[in-house]
Parts: C-alpha cells; sequence; structure tokens
C-alpha cells in the first residue's frame, strides 16, 4: 500500500469513526424503549474495521438540498453525511432485472453502511448506516428478519407498520420501530428523505420479502 493509500484510508477510517459515535451517542442518549434494545449491538463494533472505498450515487446530490440546523444529534449526523457523502460507499440492494420495485425506486434511492457485516465496521450483531430517497418514491410492502429502526433526520415520510394498518406521516427527528417480519413500507413526498437505520437479529445483509413483485 502506497502512502496516499494509507492516508486515505486513515482518512476514511476517521470519517466513519466520527459517524458511527454520533450514531451511538444518539441511541444511547435515546429515552426511546425500542432505541434502547439496541445499545448492546454497539459493543465493540468499533474494533474491525476494513477499508470499503467510496462510491455516489445519482440521488445523493439531493442530501445537499437540505439544511440542518445545529444542536441536536440528529442534525450532527444529517451534517456528517452532508459533509462527507463523496467518501462514503453508497449501494442499492436491488436491481431493475430482479423485478420486485420500480424505476422510480431505482433511480431514487441509496445506502451507506456503517456497520455491519461487509463493513467498514465489521458487526454480525449490529447494521448501522443512512439512506436517501429522493421525492415522490414509494418502497413497497415488505418485511425482513431483523428488527429495525428508521430514525428520520431531514423530510418526512409516510410510515405503514402492519399489512392492514394506515400509512401515517413522520417528520425529522422521529423514530419508527419495525418488529421481526412485520410488513413495512413508505413513501416520500415533495423533499427528499434522510434517515439513520439499525438492524439487529437475523442475517443482517438478507434480502427483504415483498408483498408482491412490480413487472
Amino acid at each position: 500500500m502506497t502512502m496516499q493509500e494509507t492516508n486515505r484510508a486513515s482518512e476514511f477510517r476517521e470519517i466513519h469513526a466520527e459517524i458511527l459515535s454520533t450514531m451511538e451517542r444518539m441511541v444511547f442518549e435515546s429515552e426511546n424503549l425500542h432505541v434502547q434494545k439496541f445499545k448492546d449491538g454497539f459493543q465493540d463494533v468499533g474494533d474491525r474495521w476494513c477499508d470499503v472505498g467510496c462510491r455516489v450515487l445519482p440521488v445523493i446530490s439531493s442530501i445537499v438540498e437540505t439544511k440542518p440546523d445545529s444542536g441536536s444529534q440528529v442534525e450532527r449526523l444529517l451534517s456528517l453525511v452532508i459533509n462527507y457523502r463523496e467518501c462514503l460507499f453508497w449501494e442499492q440492494t436491488y436491481t431493475k432485472a430482479d423485478g420486485v420495485v420500480g424505476d422510480a425506486l431505482l433511480s431514487g434511492y441509496a445506502f451507506a453502511e456503517i456497520s455491519g457485516q461487509q463493513g467498514p465496521f465489521i458487526s454480525n450483531q449490529l447494521r448501522t448506516g443512512v439512506g436517501v430517497w429522493a421525492p415522490h418514491v414509494e418502497y413497497p410492502l415488505h418485511w425482513h428478519d431483523a428488527e429495525e429502526i428508521y430514525w428520520i433526520l431531514s423530510g418526512s415520510v409516510r410510515f405503514q407498520v402492519g399489512r392492514d394498518r394506515p400509512k401515517l406521516l413522520k417528520n425529522t427527528g422521529e423514530i419508527i420501530y419495525i418488529s421481526s417480519s412485520v410488513p413495512h413500507s413508505f413513501e416520500t413526498s415533495d423533499e427528499s428523505v434522510v434517515m439513520f437505520y439499525l438492524w439487529q437479529g437475523g442475517d443482517l445483509r438478507q434480502v427483504s420479502t415483498f408483498e408482491k413483485k412490480i413487472s
């Protein structure tokens, strides 16, 4: 590894560590009983790091349009995502060939993992990261084995948790908890949405099961 590569890796690790530390602080300071269930997952999560590199997807440009204030940990995490958006590895779970989601979602979302089975911080217990969704995007009804937290950093979104439940409007700072295998969906409105997510239990890279496929 060249000196330049070593310096780049060191810089990326510091960035990931700062983001992870802010996430951990948010969880430990939260009084939400569902969020508190994820505390133990942070134990030793920062011990193993790997250089996953960086990748930018088109939807990431919408993050620049958000305007975080200062003060809260929610705003701090959003600021870190904005400032370091080009230093993260943004990815997608699905492709057009899978035939399970539509073009609007495929062109309008991305997520960057911070801890999990594929790193950058290696963990088989806790998956954390941030996701970005463009305006007017629907994430169809789906489910997975892991229990999950969505924590809205910016924007508003209508969430459905439970197959027969109504969609409820959730705004910046609000927390949505989803139990294992509970069907859930959401849709964005006129603005992009940035969310901090946490997974634990089961296969942390499990591909979700969808209620129906989109042809």
